[in-house]
């Protein structure tokens, strides 16, 4: 399926805004404070470089995944290498969205409900939504999109009577270069997913237009991402505004309307819930495409499953220990990985450009 540079601006949409727009506000609100809005913007620009990098190596085989060419840049074995790296990456990063929706929805609607059960029965979505492919993925990020879109203007003006201006002068006079430092590679490794174009790139048709679509795509988000703070910090302060695991939501349980936006709770779960679906079993398609090109074999369905397993596997044992995937999930050295992944396509970038600038001088 060729995807066109509108459809690819919605999936990415759906694709970052799943994590960012839920789990990132409060994590930097109990790190940066007033001084968020520096991180926010900073480290979604600091994202930009690695789409750079990720179009420079797209474009370098356009008619090919980069599974499969990769190998003529920094040789067979790195390569595996670098495959390997981003399969256990995609099934860790899909245990934490299963692990996530598990506390979610045990501790506010499935109260007793054993972990395992909702692991499984997310799991199952997962592993059919991934089993589809990219097509499919993509038809469900347009449907959300428009949901998305709409939804978000009316929270900003549902929550915007509730916000306290008179705390705006403290966003200027509050500045730490160090967290904003620090807070500001958080944000690139949550706007920093960039290196999953690369499996995708024979479906689309990478030029100009495309790459504003992308950019443009980023930046609706970080801005999405950047009010809601500013809302959260205006509605509920810094010291409680941290302690929220999901600001939205409760803007609008603390509403004061009575009537249907002040009772738009189960329309966010919603959302939130299929864009999780997207982005995970997303990741589980990337991942059988690393197995594939792991193993040299065409086949990616059969994978499907056992690489779903490990991720519900990895969930359940975080969830005999709550607290060590706390510890897990807001660690920084847990970024660093994170980036250290997401920085594959400027290592293949780098090489690229020195080994076809040396063949060219020959």
């Amino acid at each position: 399926m060729r995807t066109t540079k509108w459809q690819l601006f919605r999936f990415i949409t759906i694709f970052f805004s799943s994590q960012t727009t839920i789990f990132l506000i409060p994590a930097i609100i109990a790190t940066s404070s007033y001084q968020g809005w520096i991180a926010l913007i900073v480290g979604s620009l600091l994202g930009l470089i690695l789409l750079w990098f990720t179009i420079y190596v797209g474009k370098l085989r356009p008619n090919q995944a980069w599974v499969h060419f990769g190998k003529e840049i920094i040789g067979k074995w790195p390569h595996k290498f670098m495959i390997l790296l981003l399969l256990c990456w995609c099934v860790y990063y899909v245990s934490f969205d299963i692990e996530n929706f598990v506390l979610f929805f045990g501790s506010n609607y499935l109260r007793g409900t054993p972990p395992l059960f909702i692991q499984c029965v997310v799991g199952l979505v997962i592993m059919y939504t991934a089993s589809l492919g990219f097509a499919t993925i993509t038809y469900m990020a347009d449907g959300l999109f428009i949901i998305f879109f709409i939804t978000v203007i009316i929270l900003f003006n549902l929550f915007l009577p509730n916000a306290d201006f008179n705390m705006v002068p403290a966003f200027f006079h509050y500045h730490d270069p160090g967290i904003a430092l620090k807070d500001s590679i958080v944000v690139m490794s949550w706007f920093g997913e960039w290196i999953v174009l690369l499996f995708i790139a024979p479906d689309l048709k990478i030029e100009a237009k495309m790459i504003k679509r992308l950019v443009f795509a980023q930046f609706y988000v970080s801005i999405t991402v950047l009010i809601g703070w500013l809302l959260t910090m205006m509605s509920f302060g810094p010291h409680l505004g941290q302690q929220l695991q999901y600001p939205f939501l409760e803007m609008v349980r603390s509403s004061k309307e009575d009537n249907l936006l002040g009772n738009t709770d189960p329309l966010l779960i919603g959302i939130w819930s299929s864009s999780m679906f997207i982005h995970s079993a997303f990741l589980i398609y990337i991942a059988s495409k690393c197995v594939a090109g792991l193993f040299n074999t065409n086949s990616k369905k059969i994978y499907v499953p056992l690489l779903t397993l490990a991720s519900v596997t990895i969930a359940y044992l975080y969830s005999r220990d709550v607290g060590r995937y706390y510890e897990h999930y807001k660690s920084f050295a847990i970024v660093i990985i994170w980036l250290i992944v997401e920085s594959i396509p400027i290592y293949y970038g780098i090489v690229a450009f020195f080994r076809y600038r040396h063949k060219t001088a020959k």
